[in-house]
């Protein structure tokens, strides 16, 4: 009877207990395709929000960071901290970071993870993955 309730007590502690804390922005499914032979993509820092056949890229659009020249840090534009679609991250001065005009808070997308910086939100900005074909850059989650 005892090694009942150690069981017992065991599932509901692995079952209640480890709560996985999910990122808030939604999850949008795309794989787009940008040209970066075209003006507006051949910078160190730029915003796509369709691809070359016009299709939505993230939710509300993203910030694509130019590492190297292979190599891309791609951020969706959708406040993890507000959660509205008028409230977007936008590019500061400067081009290593971008912020919320709504909560203010700043995040750093010359790394990987667009770390918070300042400000309210407990969230990274949410980034997505990506692969060189030919002069494209595939964006994709």
């Amino acid at each position: 009877m005892k090694n009942i309730y150690v069981f017992l007590s065991l599932t509901l502690i692995f079952a209640f207990g480890c709560k996985k804390d999910e990122h808030p922005v939604p999850n949008y499914r795309f794989t787009a395709y940008v040209d970066l032979m075209l003006p507006d993509y051949n910078k160190q820092v730029f915003k796509v929000s369709s691809d070359r056949f016009g299709n939505r890229v993230g939710v509300a659009g993203v910030i694509v960071y130019r590492m190297a020249t292979d190599e891309y840090y791609v951020f969706e534009r959708y406040c993890p901290h507000d959660q509205k679609l008028t409230c977007v991250v936008d590019v500061t001065p400067g081009n290593t970071t971008a912020s919320c005009p709504c909560c203010e808070s700043e995040f750093l997308i010359a790394v990987p993870d667009g770390d918070v910086i300042d400000g309210p939100s407990v969230y990274s900005l949410k980034s997505y993955r990506t692969r060189m074909d030919g002069n494209y850059l595939v964006i994709y989650n």
